[in-house]
């Protein structure tokens, strides 16, 4: 079995922003639906699920050197790194047609079980399956997030029901739509977002209402930072904490 594999997408019309540029949030899409499709591949998943188990992303790290535009046909590639514990690390790039990387990166998920919603060790089947032969010596690091001092920026949000995807929480892209929401339109008009930084700590469900903080680091003329936390109105800790890079065009 082998621990890589690839998959093309087109850029379609409604895959891009209003400058014709591949918007994050389908990106991120493409990222969880390589990971979908190499598990059906090796015969792991039946639909998504591990023996009534689902894979949960917890983390992602992501770099965008550029990104790509309407009609562009891109590679999508993802490569077991390993186990550790209960939890497994995947390496994405995205690549061009002339095989250039544009974006790079790692994930962390954890299989949990569907019903009782509890985290599940990876079995040694599952092992097989993606050629691992032990785990990894270290963790990576999953909360090395910068933390909001004040919060320059707050909103609420209420879930609906469009944001509920087939693991019945709200979706992944869903929270880093509501925190870029936060910002003044003067950043999102004028940098793009060079590194994507995603932490999912606790899921949220439809109806609830989310409490967003954001934050913004000058680094430099060129360059700046956003952080954010989401929490739900029930709970005093983060579910969700974000850290974007962005760019000046």
């Amino acid at each position: 079995m082998s621990s890589k594999f690839s998959k093309k997408y087109n850029i379609n019309i409604y895959d891009v922003d209003s400058n014709y540029k591949c918007k994050y949030s389908s990106l991120m899409n493409y990222l969880w639906d390589v990971v979908v499709s190499q598990s059906d591949s090796l015969g792991e998943t039946d639909n998504g699920l591990v023996n009534n188990c689902i894979w949960v992303l917890l983390k992602y790290d992501l770099n965008i050197i550029e990104y790509p535009k309407f009609r562009d046909t891109i590679t999508v590639e993802t490569d077991i790194v390993g186990i550790k514990r209960l939890y497994g690390y995947r390496s994405f790039t995205i690549k061009d047609s002339n095989e250039n990387i544009l974006i790079s990166g790692l994930s962390t998920a954890i299989l949990i079980d569907f019903e009782k919603r509890k985290p599940v060790k990876i079995s040694s089947e599952q092992c097989k399956v993606y050629g691992i032969e032990k785990e990894l010596e270290e963790n990576f690091p999953l909360d090395d997030f910068l933390n909001i001092s004040t919060a320059k920026y707050s909103k609420n949000y209420s879930v609906r029901y469009s944001d509920i995807d087939s693991n019945k929480h709200v979706n992944n892209v869903k929270y880093m739509d509501i925190a870029i929401d936060t910002l003044p339109r003067e950043i999102i008009n004028n940098y793009e977002i060079s590194n994507i930084k995603v932490l999912f700590k606790k899921e949220a469900t439809d109806g609830v209402t989310l409490d967003v903080n954001s934050d913004v680091i000058i680094n430099n003329d060129n360059e700046l930072t956003t952080l954010h936390t989401i929490f739900n109105s029930n709970h005093d800790k983060p579910i969700t904490k974000l850290e974007f890079k962005w760019l000046k065009l």
